[in-house]
C-alpha cells in the first residue's frame, strides 16, 4: 500500500530516493535487470539513502549519478514529497524529486543495475510495466487522474 500520508505504526524500514528527470516532457526511465527486486520493470532512477548520505537532497545526487552518469546541480533539484509504503518484505519512505534538464546528454547505465533506458511523456509512461506504486506517484506529481 502507498500513503500521502504517514500511517499510524508506520515504521519504515529504509529510506528511497527518486527523481523525475525530465527533458520536454519526456521524463527518463531505467529498466531494471531480471535478477534485481522489480526485476524487468520500469522506474526512474534512484535508490537507497545510505548511512553516509548527508540528507535526502545528497542521496539523489547521488543516486542519480551512479545509475544514469548524470550530475545534477543542487539547486535546481525539485522535492516533491515523501511517500509511505507498506510492503510484505518492509516498509519505506519514498523520496520523490524532480529536475528538468535543459539538453540531453549520454545516460551511462550502470550495468549491474539496468538494461535499458527510454523518455516516455507520463501518460505513456503508466502504460509501462512499472514498478510497484509507481503509477500512483507519477499520477500525483502530474496531477493525472
Amino acid at each position: 500500500m502507498i500513503y500521502n500520508e504517514q500511517p499510524k505504526d508506520f515504521i519504515p524500514d529504509i529510506e528511497v530516493v527518486s527523481c523525475l528527470i525530465e527533458f520536454k516532457n519526456k521524463i527518463l526511465l531505467l529498466h531494471r535487470n531480471d535478477n534485481k527486486i522489480e526485476g524487468n520493470k520500469w522506474g526512474p532512477p534512484g535508490g537507497k539513502v545510505d548511512k553516509s548520505d548527508l540528507d535526502i537532497k545528497k542521496a539523489v545526487i547521488r543516486e542519480i549519478k551512479e545509475e544514469t552518469g548524470l550530475s545534477l546541480d543542487e539547486n535546481n533539484i525539485n522535492f516533491h514529497k515523501t511517500f509511505y509504503l507498506e510492503h510484505q518484505e518492509f516498509n519505506y519512505l519514498y523520496h520523490y524529486f524532480h529536475y528538468n534538464i535543459s539538453e540531453i546528454s549520454d545516460i551511462i547505465l550502470s550495468e549491474n543495475e539496468h538494461k535499458a533506458y527510454t523518455w516516455e511523456t507520463p501518460e505513456d509512461a503508466l502504460e509501462m510495466s512499472l514498478v510497484t506504486d509507481e503509477d500512483y506517484c507519477l499520477k500525483d506529481y502530474y496531477g493525472i487522474k
